[in-house]
């Protein structure tokens, strides 16, 4: 317990910033509901914003992970790309057993006609796989490890940011509701906890575990 403690008291930064995140996140969907608050978080396009988050959002998508990975390979920081590597496998299967359980539409499915005009044509998806957003899964559990790796906890904000970002463009882009992206981001944010805790007291004893 000692060493879960240790992490949340070394980047209590990142953790309280997520905490009011997730918690501002989740009372404005009590309050508001499902719908209300995808159209309240959607109410302005404009086309250099589409075109901004079509390419961000893949800041989310596993390639990106995987390249994360890739360089820490490179740098031959082997069990930090291994931890990489494992929250990212681990986050994303439990949101897939997640999305094949709830099975909820996408808002392109869930709205009738007219109810929401900025759906992106060619990019917006639809069909039954919107809860949890995996895309925020992904770059959560990133954005969380990379926060407890770094030395200068002054870029944690940094990270967090940066994830939050990805998750608002699943919302913007159409392909998913507030409530996916606060499931991913908790999923995300759990699952590196886990696996870095788990790391830790493998290989706590290994010199090259830094």
């Amino acid at each position: 317990m000692n060493q879960i403690k240790s992490i949340f008291v070394q980047n209590r930064n990142f953790f309280i910033c997520f905490a009011v995140f997730f918690l501002v996140g989740l009372i404005f969907l009590l309050t508001e509901g499902k719908a209300s608050t995808f159209i309240y978080l959607n109410h302005y396009h404009a086309s250099p914003l589409d075109d901004f988050f079509i390419y961000y959002t893949y800041l989310g998508d596993g390639l990106f992970s995987v390249a994360v990975i890739v360089i820490l390979l490179l740098i031959k920081n082997y069990f930090r790309a291994l931890e990489v590597l494992s929250a990212f496998l681990l986050s994303a299967l439990l949101a897939q057993l997640l999305k094949n359980y709830f099975s909820m539409p996408r808002p392109r499915e869930f709205f009738t006609a007219g109810q929401y005009s900025y759906f992106i044509h060619g990019v917006t998806l639809r069909g039954f796989s919107s809860f949890p957003s995996g895309h925020s899964t992904s770059i959560f559990a990133l954005a969380t490890l990379l926060a407890i790796f770094s030395n200068n906890k002054k870029w944690n904000v940094g990270y967090l940011i940066a994830a939050v970002a990805v998750g608002y463009s699943r919302i913007y882009l159409g392909q998913h509701f507030l409530g996916d992206v606060l499931m991913g981001s908790f999923i995300g944010v759990f699952t590196a906890i886990l696996v870095h805790w788990l790391f830790s007291k493998k290989f706590h004893s290994f010199p090259r575990y830094t």
